[in-house]
């Protein structure tokens, strides 16, 4: 009998600081509307089928299927999906990452056509799907792992390089103020109460936070009400009364306000369209 052994010598260090905020999966249809946004979390997403364009304030790139879009934090983007070629996508949101593209000392985001590499990626992508709806035991753990294993596999395709978000440089005071609206973002927070909790100068605290995550406290404690949201749209059937409340938001009508905001679609319509993805 052959035995073979192979000895894997090359391991981490330390954990992967990467942290998958949500994966989902979306169709174009004709209430879609296309506008654009940006978020403090770079954003991965793969073309299921059909054709359209991923814009930038200052670009317009042919997308199809197969196309991989990486987008780094802070970016404004939209994408544009054909009539006739509807456009289907999975997409990612990965906390404490930025890409470093192939070739360029900085880049906003790269389009790469993955065609003879989707048998690599998309069954990853697939298995996270169906663990995030599944909601089984250790399936947030799973995801995530399945995530790190992801990551690398594009690295090793495109020749990108992904690097950690890194605490060394932040000022401890933002640290706290970020990881205090991560925890009580379904509390009544106020600039005032950040003041408060950090023991800043409220306009000092903002300017700091901004500068170190390139996003204004109040502007991130909306996104995190936001994307609580969105899950719970998706995955309950609370009213939308129940789940401003859930979320912080002062009132139903404030909530619906700023969902269309932020994504274009009052939350009514968000969840018919996600109730079959």
């Amino acid at each position: 009998m052959a035995h073979i052994q192979y000895s894997i010598t090359d391991l981490y260090s330390q954990e992967p600081l990467e942290r998958l905020l949500y994966i989902s999966s979306a169709t174009y249809g004709n209430d879609w509307i296309s506008m654009f946004h940006s978020h403090s979390f770079a954003e991965l997403f793969y073309v299921l089928d059909g054709q359209g364009h991923f814009c930038t304030e200052s670009e317009e790139v042919p997308i199809e299927r197969d196309s991989l879009i990486l987008i780094n934090p802070n970016i404004r983007h939209t994408e544009k999906s054909s009539v006739t070629h509807p456009l289907t996508y999975i997409v990612l949101g990965i906390d404490n990452l930025h890409f470093q593209f192939s070739g360029t000392e900085y880049g906003a985001y790269r389009v790469h056509d993955f065609y003879k590499h989707r048998d690599a990626c998309l069954p990853i992508m697939q298995m996270m799907l169906d663990e995030a709806r599944g909601r089984r035991t250790s399936s947030e753990l799973i995801c995530h792992h399945f995530l790190s294993i992801l990551l690398l596999k594009i690295l090793r395709i495109s020749g990108d390089q992904f690097t950690p978000y890194s605490s060394k440089n932040i000022p401890g005071e933002c640290e706290t103020l970020k990881y205090y609206i991560d925890t009580h973002y379904q509390e009544n927070i106020t600039l005032d109460k950040l003041a408060e909790v950090s023991h800043l100068n409220k306009f000092y605290l903002s300017h700091l936070f901004n500068h170190a995550f390139g996003i204004s406290p109040i502007t991130y404690l909306l996104e995190r009400r936001i994307l609580h949201s969105k899950e719970l749209l998706k995955s309950t059937d609370f009213s939308i009364t129940q789940i401003a409340h859930t979320t912080g938001f002062s009132s139903a009508n404030y909530f619906s306000q700023s969902f269309k905001r932020y994504t274009g679609l009052p939350p009514a319509s968000y969840r018919k369209n996600h109730q079959d993805t």
